[in-house]
């Protein structure tokens, strides 16, 4: 395909610091249950609802995507046999399968398999849809229009054509992430593990032999759910093996790149007049002040809508429109479930009040937070986005899409793209650009820490903050 996105300078700095797959002349062992422990149990395992950094984390056990991600950054195939080209312009893209492909279940994994994944992405309520969003005719399938995704065509059991709707030569980097995870229509996957059970303590997993990369290391795999003190006594007590979350469990944690942008949305229809000094107020604040004090896990101010781990900032902004009158009051909205968010509200809902706005905080549970956001039932709310995608043109379109809809995120990718794609500072002003146009604020972005007991090994960090559970395995000897 076209270059790789000119991105990644701190994300692949930081995964060059990464334990290796094994420590030296130590061989990889099977057997064994690899026990990771993150803030709270993984609920869904289905790719085109997963968003929660725990249910992606399910979601890799599970399935498989068409391509990877590799140490450098680049794209490598995963079910695909090659990185697609870009043709057309930044258009087209042939996607051909590896021969021999199953699902957990057995079943051939084939050509129309990826076209139904793909397109089953495009359901209104679907936060993955930002995948499928450019190709042709999503805007018709969207509204009802079509009843199939007209981009995508199925050649053979193995190929199938993709069509963008507009160029975007870094859209193959969507196939790398956990959203475009193909699945059987039964619902299964074909990950390096399968789904044993789910319930409110978690996830119990067991290997698939099936896997195009072949059988994972470990007999069993469990994701649950703990607060961070626990956390590190289990893992001191090598009770668990593996920690994911934004405090270190252990002094030896690392750090994950810090993707999780949060953005302050402002509901400019409601708050009239007195839009335009909130607007100026969320642009004056300490944006790096708000991740070092107020986030417990790796941070990174955001100048735009894009993480600064994917695209270097851009310069010194201008200043927001001219001063009006404030409110009196507004509603801040911001999700009970998401890590710092009460604290950055309240943060917020400080420096609203000495301007002289009394700004009602309202923490609500990750249903009803979504529900109000969709209806537009705020003044002010905080969304935190897990940015899958490494290119920045998709990136933007996942965090516009979680607020401002499907096709506002359209255009959003569409005019940080193009045949060619834009030079960085090019793309850093148009994503403020953007965002400013949308009424989104962009805040914080933050990353996790990954803490290992001494038996584990096989941990590498990719540049997406991705951990392939597959890659994770026991030294032979150490008691569980």
């Amino acid at each position: 395909m076209s270059a790789a996105p000119r991105l990644l300078p701190a994300a692949l700095a930081l995964l060059l610091t990464l334990p290796g797959t094994a420590r030296a002349g130590v061989r990889p062992a099977y057997g064994g249950e690899i026990r990771v422990q993150l803030p709270a149990p993984p609920r869904i395992a289905d790719p085109a609802q997963a968003v929660d950094p725990a249910d992606v984390l399910l979601v890799r056990a599970v399935h498989a995507t068409p391509l990877t991600i590799d140490e450098a950054g680049h794209l490598a195939p995963g079910l695909l046999e090659e990185v697609p080209v870009a043709a057309a312009g930044g258009r087209a893209f042939r996607l051909r399968l590896r021969a021999g492909l199953r699902f957990a279940d057995g079943s051939p994994l084939a050509a129309p398999d990826l076209a139904a994944s793909l397109t089953r992405l495009l359901s209104r309520d679907a936060p993955n849809a930002w995948v499928a969003l450019p190709v042709l005719g999503a805007d018709a399938f969207l509204a009802g229009r079509a009843a199939t995704l007209a981009g995508v065509q199925v050649l053979s059991d193995r190929e199938l054509l993709v069509t963008l709707a507009f160029p975007l030569p870094e859209w193959p980097y969507a196939l790398a992430t956990p959203a475009a995870s193909v699945i059987s229509p039964r619902g299964g996957g074909a990950g390096p593990f399968q789904l044993q059970s789910l319930d409110a303590a978690g996830a119990r997993l067991l290997p698939n032999p099936l896997h195009w990369r072949g059988r994972p290391f470990a007999d069993r795999l469990t994701l649950s759910g703990a607060e961070a003190r626990a956390s590190a006594r289990a893992l001191s007590r090598g009770e668990v093996d593996l920690v994911l979350r934004p405090e270190a469990a252990s002094p030896l944690a690392t750090p994950t790149p810090a993707l999780l942008a949060t953005v302050a949305a402002v509901n400019g229809r409601r708050l009239g007049a007195g839009a335009e000094p909130v607007r100026r107020l969320l642009d004056s604040l300490d944006r790096a002040e708000l991740g070092q004090r107020f986030a417990r896990g790796p941070s990174a101010p955001l100048a735009c809508l894009v993480p600064p781990a994917l695209l270097p900032p851009p310069g010194p902004a201008e200043a927001a429109g001219a001063p009006g009158a404030a409110p009196a009051r507004l509603v801040l909205l911001a999700s009970s479930a998401a890590p710092d968010q009460r604290a950055v509200a309240e943060r917020i809902q400080v420096r609203l009040f000495d301007a002289g706005v009394r700004a009602a905080l309202e923490l609500e549970e990750p249903a009803r937070f979504a529900a109000r956001l969709a209806a537009e039932d705020y003044d002010v709310a905080l969304v935190p986005v897990p940015v899958q995608p490494l290119a920045p043109a998709l990136a933007a379109g996942q965090v516009v899409l979680a607020v401002r809809g499907s096709d506002a995120a359209r255009r959003a990718m569409a005019a940080l793209s193009g045949p060619g794609g834009l030079e960085p500072a090019a793309a850093g002003e148009q994503a403020r650009a953007l965002g400013r146009a949308l009424d989104l604020w962009p805040l914080f972005a933050t990353g996790a820490r990954a803490s290992t007991g001494p038996a584990l090994e096989g941990l590498r960090v990719g540049v997406d903050g991705g951990i392939d559970p597959g890659d994770l395995w026991r030294r032979r000897g150490e008691a569980q």
